[in-house]
């Protein structure tokens, strides 16, 4: 993994994600929600769900709005790229510094929250609580990777606004045009639909193994492919940008 990575691009993307006011606001309600949100005895999921899930959601846009073209429009990436790194690994190392505040954001929560549970008192069964923490990096890894991508296409933060835009319409579409039109054959085609449409909520694994059920990790397997077919694509269409780049 090293050679796709630049870490010392990823520690300075770190840096760079951590001097914004929204950043650090949100982790930090992230972790006070961990704090202060009631969990369940044994599961422990519940703080990333809801509230939960729409502070990593905001989170993972901030992190990602134009982590690469802001780089290139102030001049900068353009210098390192001089140094004997690929384009490849400054990707990755770009991607990586973001990927580091939200992988920490979500360890810290879920620090958080066992440590509420402990103070209440639950009755932990903590290899369960553990298996909370991969299911919820891969679902937000998978969209950071995703927008990553999509800012080798779209300018400066526009490729938040595409995403968030595409997921708002999305929703419409699914939830209310079946409803509107009456139609429950269609809302049958679009559940199919929605499953393959993007990253896929995880945390249904950890459900099943609370209730006794052998756990689905479909979802979290169609995330790790979102995420490294997200990391490809981006590398390649960073390349074919900057090569038409250098041609004219």
């Amino acid at each position: 993994m090293s050679g796709l990575i630049s870490w010392p691009v990823a520690v300075a993307a770190a840096r760079e994600r951590l001097r914004s006011p929204v950043v650090l606001l949100l982790a930090l309600f992230s972790v006070l929600l961990g704090l202060w949100r009631t969990v369940s005895e044994s599961f422990g999921a519940d703080v990333f769900s809801s509230l939960g899930a729409l502070l990593l959601g905001l989170l993972t846009l901030t992190l990602g709005a134009g982590l690469l073209t802001e780089e290139f429009d102030s001049g900068h990436a353009q210098l390192v790229l001089l140094r004997p790194i690929t384009r490849a690994q400054w990707f990755g190392g770009r991607l990586a510094g973001a990927a580091m505040i939200l992988g920490g954001t979500v360890l810290a929560t879920w620090l958080a929250s066992l440590v509420t549970a402990v103070g209440h008192g639950a009755r932990l069964n903590f290899l369960l609580r553990l298996s909370v923490l991969p299911l919820t990096l891969a679902w937000v890894f998978a969209w950071l990777a995703l927008l990553v991508a999509l800012n080798t296409v779209f300018a400066s933060w526009t490729n938040a606004a595409f995403l968030l835009l595409f997921v708002l319409a999305w929703s419409f579409i699914h939830k209310l045009v079946p409803l509107a039109l009456g139609k429950p054959e269609l809302a049958a085609l679009l559940d199919q639909v929605d499953k393959l449409l993007g990253p896929q909520e995880t945390l249904g694994a950890a459900s099943d193994l609370y209730r006794g059920l052998r756990p689905d990790l479909g979802p979290a397997l169609y995330d790790l492919f979102w995420f490294f077919a997200a990391w490809l694509f981006g590398v390649l269409l960073f390349n074919r940008r900057e090569l038409a780049r250098r041609r004219t």
